[in-house]
């Protein structure tokens, strides 16, 4: 008898695909630290809502226990209750913050990578993160406004004349080109075009401005 399980059984070697993420340090800080704090926040809700249910379990299991006992159980309880909804509420908070940095970093631009060496890998990065002359920067402002849902102002021109290289730092504010809607927060809304891929952003006035 011939075993066929040879002709059941195909492999195929793949070439490892690399995408690399422009992005600031600052950034990673900011995923870092958010990360942090919402992992820590987590642990805390985890442990008081144990102290919840160990609470309750004692309460149902308690067998004529003293008056003065079941209230202090009803205090810890509420207690345990209220710190696990806040603990969650910060978790939740910190860890949404970090992913919204991440979503942010994605959507800075790319630099992908062609080959499967690594060596090959930190070349195409070395080249893609070159300075280059101003004059022939890769990074060109298509459109931008500084708005409130009662009025909007462009600011375009101002922002291109702050590029440096291939990088606008800035920050979101009156002084780029005056107050649009005094008294009201305004929004900072930036399409750019870095490498060939268009990107929108949008800050919040006082907002630190990065890009890409």
């Amino acid at each position: 008898m011939t075993d066929s399980s040879d002709k059941l059984i195909k492999s195929e070697i793949k070439g490892r695909k690399v995408t690399y993420y422009l992005t600031a340090e600052e950034d990673l800080q900011n995923v870092k630290s958010n990360s942090l704090l919402g992992d820590i926040f987590s642990v805390l809700a985890s442990l008081t809502a144990g102290g919840t249910i160990s609470v309750i379990l004692t309460r149902a299991t308690g067998i004529q226990l003293p008056q003065q006992t079941n209230d202090v159980l009803g205090v810890l309880l509420y207690f345990f209750i209220l710190a696990t909804f806040i603990f969650a509420c910060f978790g939740v908070y910190f860890h949404s913050r970090s992913f919204a940095t991440i979503k942010k970093i994605k959507g800075s631009g790319t630099v992908k990578s062609l080959k499967s060496g690594n060596q090959e890998e930190i070349v195409e990065t070395a080249i893609a993160d070159e300075e280059i002359p101003s004059g022939e920067s890769r990074l060109e402002i298509l459109k931008a406004a500084y708005w409130t849902s009662n009025a909007r102002v462009d600011v375009t021109e101002e922002l291109r004349k702050r590029i440096v290289g291939n990088k606008l730092e800035a920050i979101a504010s009156n002084e780029i080109k005056g107050d649009p809607d005094f008294g009201t927060v305004k929004k900072l809304t930036i399409e750019y075009r870095f490498d060939g891929t268009t990107v929108t952003k949008e800050f919040t006035e006082g907002e630190r401005i990065v890009i890409p």
